[in-house]
């Protein structure tokens, strides 16, 4: 089978998708049920489709990391500020993107849950093809789930316009729907997969998620069974350095882990390849001052469109390991083998010219490194927080100190479970910081607001927390798809 990453790319070029309603079959009308997929190479493609939607989650990745206490907008986008977390309208793109961009990777995953079982071929790939697609319409939906609350449940492909009659599910319908196509999806996926298919959803990921989705509704005893599962498969480990979990060259590479043996730390992550297929993570991470890159290979250049605090920094303990690529002050030498640092203070952003290093790239802005969706380390972090909520820290502190001793920062004992959940969620920002996770948990946890309410940070308290209201917890829906269900539909509160 050829690469996935290769097979990606191909699709994207195809111009499967298109941003139209969801609730019109416009993404999939050449793809007809009943004629496609209809042999063992189709079905293949038709996931393939399916798996290129995850390349449009930067609007994702954005609205979950910026705004919150770890990341802001430099100040040359004080107008966007607003627009993304405190005046979005039902008719604003900014807001509608992601829903029509989850429900289009939903569409191509339909079609794959419903056509592919009645092809002839090999049975075991194509039971593995359908568990993979429930795999990524599970991951689209808790995206949705996440950002707006309950919503439509479609679960087969769409032959025309759907005049009216659609209804949000509630979260908790959502929840189940989630959680079934998992169940479903588990016994079928492979624990592990070649190099021509490294890349596609596995047994792992699949429980993975599943315990996160348990985590998330405080389902705690179901989310450590499941995690536990994870963690006593044996397939994933710390990778000693921290620092070679992001760059490129890395990727699918068993690295020394943190007890000597070789490892894996990722459990699903999204495919790029350079030249072909980019982010724009660099471009949104990256200065805007043409002052602390070099001109010719763009190391650390971008736009400013999401750039740590003051008060991310200072979270991190002494010694931490994690600091220097998390917070970049300095970058490294450039590619003419210069020596000295180039200092990042940005007159453009004054006072926010540190970057993260995730996302730097010496070919520009042009990064092609994989996005890290989920991984071991956020396994650990999830079970020390469920066991913690459960139990109270006695047994917890096992899964958080793993974390903190690959950082190089002591070990936590002794604390209260109050305690013990204060550093569980520094812990969480520190390790996986812009990696898109953490307004989720801000939100979760019930904090979110006061959080950035109360942040002394002056770009996100005089942008952002000034002017949120409650309501912008969720984003609006919609207003096209409002209009095209006839209002059955219905608005999130106050928008």
């Amino acid at each position: 089978m050829k690469n996935l990453k290769y097979l990606i790319i191909i699709f994207l070029f195809a111009g499967l998708s298109s941003c139209e309603d969801i609730i019109t079959e416009k993404p999939l009308d050449f793809l007809a049920p009943g004629v496609y997929p209809s042999s063992e190479s189709d079905a293949i493609s038709a996931l393939t489709a399916a798996y290129a939607n995850l390349h449009r989650r930067w609007s994702n990745w954005h609205h979950a990391t910026t705004g919150t206490d770890m990341a802001v907008h430099g100040t040359h986008n004080r107008g966007r500020q607003g627009v993304w977390y405190t005046n979005l309208t039902p008719t604003d793109a900014w807001a509608s993107s992601m829903y029509i961009d989850n429900y289009q990777g939903i569409a191509a995953a339909n079609l794959v849950i419903s056509e592919v079982p009645s092809i002839d071929m090999d049975p075991e790939l194509r039971d593995r093809i359908v568990a993979e697609a429930k795999f990524l319409r599970a991951f689209y939906y808790f995206e949705l789930k996440n950002f707006y609350g309950g919503v439509v449940i479609i679960d087969s492909p769409v032959t025309g316009e759907i005049a009216g009659g659609v209804t949000r599910s509630t979260v908790d319908e959502v929840n189940e729907f989630i959680e079934q196509d998992l169940i479903d999806a588990i016994p079928a996926l492979p624990e592990s997969y070649s190099a021509n298919d490294l890349g596609r959803a596995t047994k792992w990921a699949a429980t993975a998620l599943l315990g996160k989705v348990h985590l998330y509704q405080k389902e705690w005893s179901e989310a450590i069974s499941r995690f536990d599962e994870v963690i006593n498969s044996g397939a994933y480990g710390l990778v000693a350095d921290y620092n070679a979990l992001f760059p490129q060259a890395n990727e699918y590479l068993k690295l020394p882990g943190v007890n000597g043996d070789l490892v894996t730390e990722v459990i699903f992550d999204i495919q790029f390849q350079l030249d072909i297929r980019t982010t724009g993570m660099q471009s949104a991470t990256g200065s805007r001052d043409s002052n602390i890159f070099n001109a010719q290979d763009g190391i650390g250049g971008g736009f400013e469109n999401s750039l740590p605090t003051q008060t991310f920094k200072s979270n991190f303990e002494n010694g931490d390991k994690r600091l220097a690529i998390s917070y970049v002050e300095v970058l490294p030498p450039d590619a003419e083998g210069e020596t000295e640092d180039n200092i990042l203070v940005s007159p453009i952003s004054t006072g926010y010219g540190p970057i993260s290093g995730k996302y730097i790239n010496a070919d520009g802005d042009r990064v092609s490194s994989n996005e890290l969706l989920l991984r071991y380390a956020d396994v650990l972090l999830m079970r020390a927080e469920a066991e913690n909520e459960l139990n109270g820290p006695i047994n917890a502190y096992q899964y958080i100190n793993q974390v903190r001793q690959r950082a190089g920062v002591p070990d936590l004992t002794g604390l209260s479970k109050e305690d013990f959940t204060i550093a569980l969620r520094k812990e969480r920002l520190t390790e996986l910081s812009f990696e898109g996770h953490r307004k989720h948990d801000l939100i979760r946890w019930g904090i979110f607001l006061e959080t950035v309410r109360n942040s002394t940070d002056r770009l996100l308290r005089d942008f952002v927390g000034r002017n949120i209201k409650d309501h912008n917890v969720l984003l609006p829906i919609p207003a096209t798809e409002i209009e095209i269900s006839n209002n059955t539909i219905k608005q999130n509160p106050k928008y």
